[in-house]
């Protein structure tokens, strides 16, 4: 065998165990009910990012401090996403009141779930179940608020049990929890802190302040390429909510 056929044996070789990865984008963001902007400029200052996937927290829908407007379906506009759903936690303010998400891809299925709550703001977990033609595979996204009390982690435990175990699965939200507690502890015996695998310079410890969060599942089949909460300087973001966006970037498998 002449030495090139050998070099192009070789390269198909080589080529046939390339595993290839496409990237996800997950964001996380408490908008603070929308009471210090409006839809519009929240999509404006999150669409510079890419998120393909935002999980929203604390939105008003139809609200009076909204100016009745449906906040979710104005940030998906801004973004130029089709795919958006809300889930009432409560009545509020002549409207509603919950968490929602909006995605980039199409989704095959959304699931939601009521979780074990006190007093009149009903906790909510809400999953998207994105088109398998997009990763070629099962991809999961779970979005919730917590308050957050001890109930409110078991059944939330109970409910990601009720997806195979193989389900590339993401959980985010805000958990209302510090890494250095109990229940930081007790997640992450079965999903993993993608803050804390990223491989952004700086040292990343469990005694830097968060409360959100995006885990994900046990599963092999992705990896954090980096991960980082938003406050640069393009803007003042403490004129848009309490909280800042947390955003992952992930390569699937």
């Amino acid at each position: 065998m002449s030495n090139l056929k050998k070099i192009l044996l070789s390269l198909m070789i080589c080529g046939a165990t390339v595993s290839w990865a496409k990237e996800f984008k997950i964001m996380t963001y408490n908008i603070y009910g929308g009471r210090l902007t409006n839809g519009q400029k929240l999509g404006e200052s999150i669409k510079p990012y890419g998120p393909d996937f935002v999980s929203l927290q604390e939105v008003d829908k139809f609200t009076k401090r909204s100016n009745f407007k449906d906040i979710t379906s104005d940030i998906a506009k801004v973004l130029g996403y089709d795919y958006y759903f809300f889930k009432k936690s409560r009545d509020y303010d002549g409207g509603e009141y919950g968490i929602s998400f909006i995605s980039k891809y199409p989704l095959e299925k959304i699931y939601t779930y009521e979780l074990p709550s006190e007093g009149v703001e009903k906790r909510q977990l809400i999953v998207a179940e994105l088109s398998k033609k997009t990763f070629g595979k099962k991809v999961l996204v779970m979005n919730t608020h917590l308050d957050f009390k001890p109930e409110e982690m078991e059944s939330l435990d109970l409910l990601t049990k009720f997806f195979d175990k193989d389900d590339i699965k993401f959980l985010s939200g805000d958990f209302n929890f510090l890494p250095t507690t109990k229940y930081y502890g007790e997640i992450t015996k079965d999903w993993r802190d993608t803050y804390m695998e990223s491989n952004a310079s700086g040292v990343r410890t469990l005694s830097d302040p968060r409360i959100d969060y995006i885990f994900g599942s046990q599963s092999k089949k992705w990896k954090v390429k980096s991960s980082y909460f938003i406050n640069d300087a393009t803007q003042d973001w403490t004129k848009l909510s309490d909280h800042l966006p947390y955003i992952t970037v992930l390569d699937i498998k």
